[in-house]
């Protein structure tokens, strides 16, 4: 049985768990406005060095992301939220003791694998906190605190940078990731059983829901590694603003619509939010001034703010709770290798084609997502999960039995 079987979600240690994501985020969202232009101007750096540097943290969290599965399974996800702010904070400090592009690689290679804790631990706990049918709006709201932190973190960067320089910015990031590790001891532990048979390091319910993840963010990412630099081409001052937009369409969309996927079904749901993401990325590619970015940034947000928690509901779809961290990790792994493709090849498409073809390309990536969507997981999910009306049907001997379905 899930352990989210109570009638409330709003709980005390529910709102510990968001005040944790909020506070480390806040952090990593100042990095995504100040870290690609500190490479590029500081430390001499191209657009190409940006995305690498900025797609490095995947390496490590994809690396370290299965085992962080396991070990939240075996031993309990607060663990993982803690050791998510201390890599944070460890992350930062190399940054001010190394101020190379070397140690700019080597300081995300060290937030990689906290992020992937982090992450992993935080949303395994919203999950068993959730009612059993209120899930993916348990992850809408974990995905808010993520957002919230991430749209107003830009904005206090690019002003404590006015004031005093980077390794201030360094330092106040580090500081926010250890009060996010000291909260999350307001977590209840509940370990599993360190005696029963590990989960599985790679889950394969969740490998085809990820792969479409990796897909349906791939303009979002490419939008989030280059929004400061691309601001400055078409003569933006500020892109703290656009960040902002960005979030906060993400948290009004995802307070309001949190329960959307759980009433109307997380495949239609995400199917809608894809069609809404590559129409977005097409706008950022034709309008090309800072208007359209604003604009082409908040419909990207609304389009991804049901696409997430809708994907995660599918990939533990009837995962006990003993494997739930395996799932979550296998699910997650994707969002790694989107981030350590999109930089390197936005970057090479920028660099050689400029910002519209990127865009495009990016478009297109996501629209690969809509139909992946519809031919693979609608049949799979359907077998499982017939509509109202449907007539029972024996399951198919071998693969799975597709059925023509609306397209949402």
């Amino acid at each position: 049985m899930a352990s989210g079987t109570q009638d409330r979600l709003f709980t005390r240690e529910f709102l510990t768990l968001l005040a944790t994501g909020t506070t480390l985020m806040l952090g990593m969202g100042a990095l995504l406005a100040i870290l690609p232009v500190y490479v590029v101007d500081e430390l001499g750096g191209t657009e190409l060095t940006a995305g690498v540097v900025m797609g490095s943290a995947a390496v490590t969290a994809l690396l370290s992301r299965f085992w962080f599965g396991r070990m939240t399974d075996r031993r309990g996800a607060r663990r993982m939220v803690a050791i998510g702010g201390v890599a944070s904070a460890v992350s930062m400090v190399l940054l001010v003791v190394f101020p190379t592009v070397s140690g700019a690689l080597v300081s995300r290679l060290v937030m990689g694998a906290g992020s992937a804790a982090f992450f992993i631990g935080s949303t395994v706990r919203a999950m068993e906190l959730a009612p059993d049918d209120r899930r993916s709006q348990a992850a809408a709201f974990n995905l808010v605190a993520v957002h919230l932190g991430m749209g107003l973190g830009p904005m206090g960067a690019e002003w404590v940078l006015d004031q005093s320089d980077y390794a201030t910015v360094w330092w106040v990031v580090a500081g926010l990731s250890l009060v996010s590790g000291s909260l999350s001891w307001g977590l209840s532990h509940r370990p599993g059983d360190p005696a029963a048979e590990p989960s599985p390091l790679i889950h394969r319910g969740s490998i085809w829901p990820g792969v479409i993840t990796l897909f349906g963010i791939f303009g979002f990412n490419g939008f989030l590694t280059f929004a400061a630099l691309y601001s400055d081409t078409i003569g933006m001052d500020s892109v703290g603003v656009v960040f902002l937009v960005s979030s906060g369409t993400m948290i009004v969309a995802r307070v309001t619509f949190g329960r959307v996927p759980d009433r109307v079904g997380p495949l239609r749901a995400a199917s809608g939010a894809l069609m809404l993401t590559a129409c977005a990325t097409v706008l950022l590619a034709l309008w090309a001034n800072p208007t359209g970015l604003v604009v082409g940034a908040g419909l990207l947000a609304l389009g991804l703010s049901l696409q997430s928690p809708s994907f995660m509901v599918v990939a533990v779809d009837g995962v006990s709770d003993r494997e739930r961290g395996s799932a979550m990790a296998t699910y997650t792994a994707f969002f790694d290798i989107a981030n350590a493709l999109v930089g390197p090849i936005m970057g090479l498409i920028v660099t050689f084609s400029g910002y519209r073809l990127a865009f495009l390309v990016a478009a297109g990536v996501t629209f690969g997502a809509l139909v992946l969507t519809r031919i693979v997981l609608v049949p799979r999910w359907y077998a499982v999960h017939p509509r109202p009306g449907d007539r029972p049907t024996e399951p198919p001997k071998t693969g799975v039995r597709f059925r023509v379905r609306p397209w949402l």
